[in-house]
């Protein structure tokens, strides 16, 4: 029997020293309210936090580039480039940024707030970013760090996610903005740590480092760090663990107070909260590109067509001097122009991969180097498209036969008229778990970087409803070990455990609960308390999602399945989830009326087919778990319990020796109050992320092998990844 311990939150505080919130990682919505109950918090809208403005507070610049006053420590022949820093909070009542004007006043480039913790999205992020570089600005998103909610990978996974980050001749390197904890003061308002977030300076950097790592994991490029002298030294204690990290200080000094550890080197430095661009609303942050600084935007991978002619230019920010361009690996036919970085060309008439390397160089400038591929294709054509099946909640992996005369991901993928929780991937991957049953015809559209359509396609796919079948027995009630009932098509009541059919569900794979042939059925929004449950006919409409702390949710009113009273036959309902985020953005515990405890079921990975399994029988399953065909032994069955353990026989899936990198092992251990055996589920409705908060990463088939044996990890949480993505029964 899984032992009674705090909450997940707890568990983590353990290890960290601070808390955890359980619905780190929750998607969310435009509005920056997550489908989670995500409350929204204070400062997300701004573009830092209180204490940095208050610093940065009283250095007027005129709107003018003209006139815009130089800082007295910038010497006249230092750089003249300068750019701004917005959030949402540059959009008052939904305004629009002329980034038009910004760039007519000189403005050379824009930081734009993409994400906030693991939690929150920048509604305007798109819009903003798409007009800059229209515009001719250099943009970089940047991700305003919440260390004591999320890991930092996670968060660096969130904001290039979010960011829809790619190389396209204009996006810098991802920004990491790591500062003064805007929510540090007493509850209600914030979680009453500190400036630092209550992590000490080793938690700190070993935070940083995940999301550096993770960053130039899924870009091939540091990010840039966004930080104050004061903080970086109290924090992280001056680490000089991340000088090859270009830095952005903000310094309301004359001249840039840098962290120790990077000796004075910058490369951006923001001197103002009070800049007023023509075109932006209402003020903003304004920064300086450093004199001896330059940036080569990396371009997109190329992919044309034998002896087609291209052009493709390169761009560069730099503080001053002239930029020279010089290259190695273009295709015969194509040049470059060293003095403008534009390329130009006819390809040859083979089929070949081509690996670019493009370097600026300027005088008294460090160079900067570029490298990216250039695939010379042949004839593009699609291989035999045939009709498809497959049912609601069985997960698809299915790659769109094309060929072009290269191996690999050499193409451009779309399609259109796929179902509801499927998606391709720009290599011509469609994944996903599908949520609705019908008949579809999916059109495929075969492209490469001239856009132009290569080829194109369309077959059936049909979907039907899930079986029925699925794990079966109690849903106990955690806090009294009562069970659900149903006593009839419209009493669902809680009443002491028996062996009766009453009390015998089954969770189906498309997340439907089910009892005497029938759907477990949340009433509309307004229906009496009394009546808000029942029992009816299945219609695929009726899924319940499981999440973390083993709360389970309706998917057709976002109500939780909850127990009216601790009486013996009090009713069942669905009523407001209690388990969502409190304004500290610490785990608020969810009430013990909707905890619930599920019949034991197996992990199905999102690569059809496979099973989480641990290596012995019942009652004995210790060491490592693997990737199995699934077969519906005990082996494979699994819990998620109220606490955050996921269980199997007995014991808890933990990480090997608490370690947290990516890559690490998972394994069956005896039961324990540690931080590695807390996992929270994420994402949905049917394939969710089995989230580790004290590795910030995820439960993972690695390379979605679909071999038996594979041994499972813990890898970064990647979206469209069908290796991390698991239903949960």
């Amino acid at each position: 029997m899984r032992r009674q311990v705090a909450t997940a939150s707890a568990i983590l505080a353990l290890a960290l020293g601070v808390f955890a919130t359980a619905a780190a990682g929750a998607s969310t919505s435009e509005t920056g309210t997550s489908d989670g109950g995500h409350i929204v918090r204070f400062n997300e809208a701004a573009t830092h936090s209180p204490e940095l403005e208050r610093l940065l507070a009283g250095h007027a610049v005129a709107p003018s580039a003209a006139v815009r006053a130089r800082p007295a420590a910038l010497a006249s022949s230092a750089s003249t480039v300068e750019g701004i820093d917005v959030a949402s909070l540059q959009h008052p009542n939904g305004a629009a940024i002329n980034w038009t004007q910004v760039s007519q006043a000189q403005y050379k480039f824009a930081f734009i707030k993409v994400t906030e913790g693991s939690y929150y999205t920048n509604p305007y992020y798109r819009s903003d970013a798409s007009g800059a570089e229209g515009a001719g600005l250099f943009v970089a998103p940047y991700a305003f760090a919440i260390p004591n909610y999320s890991g930092g990978a996670l968060q660096a996974d969130y904001a290039l996610d979010h960011g829809n980050y790619a190389p396209d001749g204009h996006t810098l390197p991802l920004i990491l903005d790591i500062e003064y904890d805007p929510y540090d003061s007493a509850p209600p308002q914030g979680d009453g740590t500190n400036e630092c977030y209550g992590l000490s300076p080793a938690q700190m950097v070993a935070w940083i480092a995940a999301f550096t790592a993770e960053a130039d994991r899924r870009t091939g490029q540091l990010p840039v760090i966004y930080t104050t002298q004061d903080w970086w030294a109290k924090c992280t204690g001056d680490s000089a663990a991340f000088t090859a990290d270009p830095l952005w200080p903000a310094s309301f000094a004359s001249s840039p107070a840098v962290p120790d550890p990077w000796a004075g080197d910058w490369t951006y430095w923001q001197y103002t909260d009070n800049a007023k661009p023509p075109g932006v609303p209402v003020a903003t942050d304004a920064s300086w590109l450093s004199s001896t600084a330059l940036e080569l935007a990396p371009p997109a991978r190329q992919s044309d067509g034998t002896r087609d002619h291209v052009s493709l230019q390169l761009n560069a920010l730099d503080g001053g001097a002239a930029i020279t361009y010089s290259q190695t690996g273009l295709p015969s036919g194509v040049q470059l122009s060293a003095s403008t970085g534009a390329v130009s060309g006819q390809l040859p008439g083979s089929a070949a991969p081509f690996p670019i390397a493009v370097t600026a160089s300027a005088a008294g400038d460090p160079s900067v180097t570029q490298r990216f591929a250039w695939d010379v294709h042949g004839k593009v054509a699609l291989g035999r498209l045939t009709k498809r099946t497959g049912s609601v909640g069985a997960p698809v992996r299915y790659r769109v036969p094309a060929t072009d005369g290269l191996p690999g991901c050499t193409l451009q993928f779309s399609a259109s008229g796929l179902p509801r929780g499927l998606a391709i991937s720009s290599c011509g991957v469609i994944s996903g778990w599908p949520s609705v049953s019908g008949q579809y015809t999916v059109r495929v559209h075969v492209s490469d970087s001239s856009g132009a359509a290569l080829a194109t396609g369309s077959f059936r796919w049909n979907f039907s409803r899930a079986n029925g079948g699925g794990p079966a027995g109690h849903i106990k009630l955690s806090r009294d070990g009562k069970c659900l009932a149903a006593r009839s098509a419209t009493d669902i009541a809680i009443e002491t455990c028996n062996s009766a059919t009453s009390q015998r569900w089954t969770i189906a794979a498309d997340g439907s609960v089910r009892a005497r042939g029938l759907c477990l059925t949340a009433k509309p929004a307004g229906a009496p308390a009394s009546d808000a449950l029942d029992l009816a006919s299945c219609n695929g409409r009726q899924g319940w999602q499981l999440g973390s702390n083993a709360v389970l949710t309706s998917l057709s009113d976002g109500h939780c399945l909850s127990d009216t009273g601790k009486r013996n036959g009090a009713r069942a309902v669905a009523a407001v989830c209690q388990a969502t985020e409190n304004n500290t953005g610490s785990a608020s515990t969810p009430s013990t009326s909707q905890q619930w405890i599920l019949p034991a079921g197996p992990l199905t990975s999102g690569v059809a087919g496979w099973c989480a399994s641990s290596l012995r029988a019942a009652g004995s399953q210790t060491g490592g778990v693997t990737l199995r065909t699934c077969d519906g032994t005990s082996r494979q069955s699994w819990t998620i319990e109220p606490d955050g353990a996921l269980t199997a026989g007995g014991k808890c899936l933990d990480l090997t020796n608490g370690a947290t990198a990516p890559g690490t092992r998972v394994r069956l251990v005896a039961c324990g109050p540690t931080a590695g055996q807390v996992w929270q589920l994420t994402g949905g409705p049917i394939g969710v992320h089995i989230f580790s908060p004290v590795a910030g990463m995820c439960l993972a088939d690695p390379g979605d092998r679909a071999k038996g044996g594979t041994q499972l990890r813990i890898e970064p949480c990647v979206g469209g990844d069908p290796g991390i993505s698991w239903r949960v029964s």
